[in-house]
């Protein structure tokens, strides 16, 4: 058997037909360096190449093997984790919209539920698609949803009162859900402006400050925030890991005083209306402070299990999407919500663990924003929710009432299923690479169970 045949019937064992290329380029490596070790020991060419091909064993054997670990694999507890808190977000909006009537609370948890299973289908369709593309596709996608944002201050539609919406076919689109898009693109972009040293460094900030820039021109504080927060710690992450040079301190101090830009402009031309919702905090017995004066009455009625003991003046107006957690804590107790947030505790470790435990660095970093977006959408929602936060509109993931909020989420967390699914077929870059020291592994790995 000559190297040609021996490589294609290890290839031919390999059903992941993306990394069979790059497998026998790496076998046909190895191949090449122990036939230059054996012939330097005084062994001919011909002979050389057939004991390189005889150690590494039978190429069946070998192809299997290999198979084996180079293939795409399910995150299935992950996906049941998301189906149980799934389930659970729905079970709540159902109580709530039974306990207090359509007149108080006006939603439908039918819509919900074809919300919930359409999350979910995209949830899937993210999970089986190659989340390398997104890499590939960085600044596109980012530069897209920039000009959609642009777009809706012309075109757009308001809500409530609200603009940042747009129509698509009858329906209305959240863009301040649909933004958080931009984050696996940002990962792309990042992973783009790799080894560039400073230039690198200042593309990235500055695809970091437009959208939170646009976001805030909604107006919308708590979402530019956000993204904001999000955006700059991804900077901080591939900045700690040298992506942009040796100057590591002084980015991160560029990056700390980026961060600062959104809170000036806002300071100094953000509305009254805003500075006054954000200082309400502070002054819980002024005006237009309805909302957290009724949510802390529901905290301080608790109990620690059951039903609150104090019966509070009126419902909370927005308890749909701002206030699950105070909802939970008053009419199920306080044992509820700690069990509750451990289960989001958890859900949050379960997805970073995904995301940082990865050796393709574009992986890592696309893993990382997503994971940013929902530990940071938490934190802000639970705080509001304890009143530490100004009420401001939060989103709890998988929990809060809606359509672009809910289906983005499932990308997001099919996105990182992606990542999951793929890590053992693309360990580093955008092509992979099965490193020597991995390819001896395997062979010995299968001569000591042989």
């Amino acid at each position: 058997m000559d190297k040609r045949q021996f490589l294609e019937t290890v290839t031919e064992q390999i059903r992941y037909g993306k990394v069979r290329e790059m497998i026998s380029d790496e076998l046909e490596n190895h191949i090449e360096d122990q036939k230059e070790a054996f012939m330097s020991d005084g062994i001919s060419e011909a002979q050389s190449y057939q004991k390189a091909m005889e150690d590494m064993g039978d190429p069946v054997e070998v192809g299997i093997s290999l198979d084996r670990i180079h293939r795409p694999k399910m995150e299935w507890k992950m996906i049941l984790l998301v189906l149980g808190l799934s389930v659970l977000g729905l079970f709540f909006q159902y109580v709530m919209i039974k306990d207090m009537g359509a007149e108080t609370y006006p939603y439908n948890i039918n819509s919900q539920c074809v919300n919930m299973v359409i999350g979910l289908a995209v949830m899937m369709f993210f999970c089986f698609f190659d989340y390398t593309r997104i890499g590939l596709w960085g600044k596109a996608g980012a530069a897209a949803l920039l000009l959609i944002l642009l777009y809706s201050y012309f075109g757009g539609v308001t809500i409530n009162g609200q603009r940042g919406y747009l129509r698509v076919g009858g329906i209305s689109v959240s863009l301040r859900q649909l933004i958080y898009l931009y984050i696996p693109f940002y990962g792309g972009i990042l992973f783009s402006c790799k080894n560039q040293g400073r230039k690198g460094f200042i593309k990235s900030i500055v695809w970091g400050l437009l959208p939170a820039m646009l976001i805030l021109k909604l107006p919308d504080l708590s979402t530019a925030g956000s993204l904001m927060i999000i955006l700059m710690i991804q900077i901080c992450f591939v900045t700690k890991k040298g992506w942009f040079g040796e100057w590591k301190k002084k980015m991160i101090i560029v990056v700390s005083s980026v961060i600062g830009l959104p809170a000036l402009y806002y300071f100094l031309f953000g509305t009254e209306y805003q500075k006054a919702r954000l200082f309400s905090v502070f002054n819980a017995a002024g005006e237009g402070n309805y909302q957290m004066n009724t949510a802390r009455n529901l905290i301080s009625g608790s109990k620690w299990i059951g039903e609150g003991a104090v019966n509070p003046n009126g419902i909370l107006p927005t308890i749909t999407s701002n206030y699950i957690v105070t909802f939970v804590m008053y009419y199920y107790g306080i044992l509820a919500v700690i069990m509750l947030l451990a289960v989001l505790g958890f859900f949050i470790f379960k997805i970073f663990k995904i995301s940082v435990h990865q050796k393709n660095q574009l992986g890592t970093v696309i893993g990382v924003g997503c994971s940013l977006v929902f530990a940071v959408q938490i934190v802000i929602y639970v705080m509001v929710n304890l009143t530490i936060f100004p009420t401001t509109a939060v989103f709890l993931p998988l929990f809060t009432y809606g359509g672009t909020g809910t289906i983005v989420s499932y990308a997001l967390i099919g996105i990182l299923l992606s990542i999951y699914r793929y890590q053992n077929v693309l360990p580093q870059g955008l092509k992979g690479h099965l490193t020597p020291a991995k390819l001896s592994r395997i062979l010995i790995n299968k001569k000591i169970f042989d």
